[in-house]
């Protein structure tokens, strides 16, 4: 659902290439109820690639700089992804309320933490290069920041699938 709603945003907002930004929508769409039906993880990871790149045409239609969605759009993706992985998830037994209140807020730390990483490596890349060097190093480790997050999540969730 949120990355319908990814698509149909991008395709409203864009300047211009808006039949081009809700087609690329609506394949990551398409490919994540296959990869969800198959079930198929290279179809979820294609399907999220796709949603970011609409996002991004859609962006780029706008000029430079960042779009106002794209903190929101950022989060929007990253919570998808995780709840697509746990629909994938081969459990034999179902989750009890108290574990499924665990998982939740673990999410809600996680999205958090996203959308505080995004908000700062948008904010450092907003900045011209006389904005100096701290804060352009604000930016780089914000950016590393994010990529050690996305890099944590898909290590735990191999351990995971693992077990």
């Amino acid at each position: 659902m949120a990355l319908a709603g990814v698509a149909v945003y991008g395709a409203i907002a864009a300047d211009r290439l808006a039949e081009l930004v809700l087609a690329l929508g609506i394949a990551a769409v398409l490919l994540l109820v296959y990869g969800l039906a198959a079930p198929s993880l290279p179809a979820l990871v294609g399907a999220l690639a796709g949603s970011a790149a609409s996002w991004s045409l859609s962006a780029w239609t706008r000029g430079s700089g960042a779009p106002g969605g794209t903190i929101v759009v950022a989060t929007a993706i990253f919570v998808s992804a995780e709840l697509a992985y746990w629909s994938l998830e081969q459990l034999s037994v179902p989750d009890e309320p108290e574990l499924l209140a665990w998982r939740a807020a673990g999410l809600g730390l996680r999205a958090v933490g996203a959308l505080a990483l995004v908000s700062f490596a948008l904010a450092a890349l907003g900045l011209n290069a006389g904005g100096g060097l701290l804060l352009e190093a604000v930016g780089a480790a914000a950016v590393v920041g994010l990529v050690a997050l996305i890099y944590l999540l898909a290590r735990a969730g191999h351990q995971q699938a693992g077990r």
